[in-house]
């Protein structure tokens, strides 16, 4: 067997071997960036599998015996320089169950006509025997979140596919409303696209009107409407993640950690630390950060430390059971409410 060019890669790293012909052996696509790991599946079947012989050169298979698995590798290619055995959702690569030891040396002996990927959906178990064998004789291949700016680049080459395009600024609230999920994402991005029609631009305000908001930009728009003073708005807002299926302690939970970040925020500001600093520091994207700085402006120091405050006490009350979930929320935001009255 040739020697291996790498032991651990990204799906870039992948994607460029691929490019030079040089896939082949065991591999392991691992991590919960799931839209981008089977799209780079894709793009294995098609520059391995020559058209019309796609079903003779791969075999996909579910959590097999470690016989049907080596006999399925063994298969020379039809027609073709390399064969695909796919191997989904291994058990003893998911925790439930250990790995046969003949499968682990196997691992030294895969057939350069082969590709063999295991599959797994999330992350596999970096403990187990069969790991460790990938490791050492194949290639792990990680498909970890897309960082900021990473994640602005595949949002502006997605809408560029689709022959539309938007300005940086617009693909980073597009990712806060949104969230990372590049899954997700795509689906909002052919929904604006759609939309658009014969407009090649998307604005700040399509999105606005059209993108699905995660729960996290939900609570963030709360806390805009307590900052503002719209205790309407809020509690609307708060009614919606409630319809949509979030409990009243999540969104509590939710809201205690805006509080928290915001404290952190204005900890930093009176240090004079820069907003690029206060980014960092925070470990939110650029865009959240901006928004925790503006809402920070809203509050003095004392006031943050007590909307932390009535946040913690209301959920320990609940978790204690002397306050019902129902209506617990409802008088966090209350008093809340009433600090900014009271400035």
């Amino acid at each position: 067997m040739k020697e291996s060019p790498s032991k651990g890669m990204n799906y870039k790293d992948f994607l460029q071997s691929l490019k030079q012909g040089m896939v082949y052996g065991a591999y392991l696509f691992d991590g919960t960036e799931e839209n981008i790991k089977s799209s780079t599946l894709a793009a294995v079947r098609k520059a391995v599998l020559p058209e019309g012989l796609e079903e003779l050169n791969e075999s996909v298979m579910d959590d097999p015996e470690t016989d049907a698995l080596i006999a399925a590798a063994e298969t020379l290619p039809f027609l073709a320089d390399k064969r695909i055995v796919l191997v989904r959702d291994l058990a003893s690569l998911t925790g439930r169950s250990e790995t046969d030891d003949r499968l682990c040396a196997y691992m030294a002996r895969v057939p350069t006509s082969t590709i063999l990927i295991f599959y797994v959906r999330g992350k596999a178990d970096g403990r187990k025997k069969l790991y460790a064998a990938i490791k050492k004789h194949g290639h792990i291949v990680s498909f970890d979140r897309l960082g900021d700016d990473e994640l602005n680049r595949w949002i502006l080459q997605t809408f560029a596919a689709l022959g539309k395009q938007c300005s940086p600024a617009t693909a980073s609230l597009l990712a806060f409303t949104v969230g990372n999920d590049t899954g997700l994402l795509k689906t909002e991005i052919e929904k604006l696209a759609a939309h658009a029609g014969e407009s090649a631009q998307i604005t700040d305000e399509d999105v606005r009107a059209l993108a699905t908001r995660s729960m996290e930009c939900t609570v963030f728009d709360m806390v805009d409407a307590v900052v503002a003073g719209q205790q309407g708005r809020a509690f609307r807002l708060m009614q919606d993640m409630l319809v949509m299926g979030q409990e009243r302690l999540g969104i509590l939970a939710m809201l205690l950690r805006q509080y928290r970040l915001l404290q952190h925020v204005k900890v930093m500001q009176y240090e004079k630390k820069s907003p690029q600093e206060i980014q960092q520091n925070l470990g939110v994207p650029r865009f959240a950060a901006n928004r925790y700085m503006q809402q920070a402006k809203g509050y003095t120091g004392g006031q943050v430390r007590r909307a932390v405050d009535i946040c913690l006490q209301t959920e320990y009350a609940v978790k204690s059971g002397r306050l019902n979930q129902d209506g617990a929320l409802e008088s966090a935001m209350l008093q809340i409410f009433a600090l900014k009255a009271k400035a």
